[in-house]
């Protein structure tokens, strides 16, 4: 009898144990957030707060940074994060009701459903810009209001760079975009990367 309650009394210990480990984890991803769009920095998590309201802020003095591995840093960028926040932003206009963003190492590529009614030029204007808010300045966007895109697109959406033939499906599709109307200016070409 005693063994059985000892028994009883072990397993209640190790599913109260479980269920707390179980509960913590999920705390811990809802402190994380799901809606970053850009990889964290290790200092961002010196606050138990959620990220929710929260600012930004680095300082440094330019003798503490190691000047020659600066000019060859890389930025890295959560690209399907950045596609997420660049459909969810066009689709925050009125008139926008499909949208389908891929986002590569330097292109963005946006396939839109044109608002009817609404000049193509103006929308295409209306999606580039938007998509150019939120990436650096070293992007190129191409955009189109062509049915057939979202299916270009969607075709690259398990690519990677090492594919066979990446660059040159991607200059093809990009080349099909560019026959929709692209919106007024492109800012990567009005702006020197270096």
């Amino acid at each position: 009898m005693k063994n059985y309650r000892l028994i009883t009394l072990i397993m209640g210990l190790t599913f109260l144990l479980l269920a707390g480990c179980t509960e913590a984890q999920k705390e811990e991803a809802r402190d994380q957030g799901t809606d970053e769009a850009l990889h964290r920095n290790e200092m961002d998590d010196y606050n138990d707060r959620p990220m929710e309201g929260q600012v930004g802020y680095v300082r440094y003095e330019k003798d503490q940074l190691d000047q020659d591995a600066e000019q060859n840093q890389n930025f890295k960028v959560n690209k399907e994060k950045v596609a997420d926040m660049i459909s969810r932003m066009i689709l925050k206009y009125d008139e926008f009701e499909d949208v389908a963003t891929l986002v590569t190492d330097e292109e963005v590529l946006v396939a839109y459903q044109a608002p009817e009614g609404q000049d193509r030029e103006l929308s295409a204007d209306i999606v580039k810009k938007t998509a150019y808010s939120l990436v650096p300045s070293f992007y190129h966007v191409y955009v189109s209001d062509n049915p057939s895109a979202f299916g270009d697109i969607q075709s690259l959406s398990n690519s990677t760079v090492y594919d066979d033939q990446y660059n040159e499906v991607i200059d093809n599709i990009i080349q099909k975009l560019k026959e929709a109307p692209q919106g007024k200016e492109d800012q990567a070409e009005n702006t020197d990367p270096s």
